[in-house]
């Protein structure tokens, strides 16, 4: 009996051992396994990490490659104008000069004196002026526009005598449109226009001496609604200059 029992302990023991060692080899075999599956997904992170790092440098150069490219070309700007908010004053109608022969730039005040003598006299008596020089465009009530006015206004009666205002000799008589009759008369280093006469007195090439009588005073058209006077412009060079600054105080 004693025999049996040691029998069947022993056979009890070898089939523990058995079952320990088959646990421990199904154990080790699943953490083989774990580390396997471990170490696989290391190494794809990895893989898949590298790829889109070898991605990102292709896209780069890629990139890189194309500035390189585009590099050195011009390319054309593109002008947008914006139109102001703000709008200009509508005048009545287009801007114009004063209509008198041979339009040209003025002339500064030292040119104007080195060129006509400062004793001119006033073309008529007792006159006053109604409308000075105005290099900027001025309001014309007759035209219904704004001009400049290269020259002043001398009011006066009809038929008031108007005087040379310096020596000179006639060089031109005409009739104009706007400017009604007109005298000019050459002083040598300079021209005075007389425009709105009537009644003139002297002719073409004729000599002139400060304080002779040219016409008497008429209307000039472009101006009606101004009154009766006469205009006078002074030119030197062909640019215009102020007749008050070259008339003499004294006068």
């Amino acid at each position: 009996m004693d025999e049996y029992n040691k029998y069947k302990n022993s056979q009890n023991h070898k089939k523990h051992n058995k079952r320990n060692k088959l646990s421990f080899y199904v154990s080790l075999a699943i953490c083989i396994t774990a580390v396997g599956l471990a170490v696989w997904s290391t190494f794809s992170s990895y893989s898949s990490f590298k790829e889109k790092r070898n991605q990102v440098a292709t896209a780069t150069a890629t990139a890189t490659q194309a500035n390189n490219q585009v590099t050195g070309v011009t390319v054309e700007e593109t002008t947008t104008t914006t139109m102001s908010t703000t709008e200009s004053t509508t005048l009545p109608t287009t801007v114009t000069t004063t209509t008198v022969p041979n339009t040209s730039t003025t002339m500064s005040a030292v040119q104007t004196m080195l060129q006509v003598p400062g004793n001119l006299i006033y073309p008529v008596k007792n006159a006053k002026v109604s409308k000075p020089y105005s290099e900027n465009a001025v309001y014309n009530k007759t035209m219904g526009d704004y001009r400049s006015h290269l020259g002043i206004d001398f009011n006066c009666k009809k038929d008031t005598n108007v005087l040379s205002m310096s020596d000179g000799v006639v060089s031109d008589i005409y009739d104009d449109d706007r400017m009604g009759k007109v005298v000019i008369v050459d002083c040598g280093t300079f021209m005075i226009y007389y425009s709105g006469l009537d009644d003139v007195k002297v002719q073409v090439n004729d000599s002139l001496s400060k304080g002779d009588t040219i016409s008497n005073v008429g209307e000039m058209p472009c101006e009606s609604e101004d009154g009766i006077h006469l205009h006078v412009a002074i030119r030197v060079n062909g640019s215009y200059v102020d007749p008050l600054s070259v008339i003499g105080t004294n006068e």
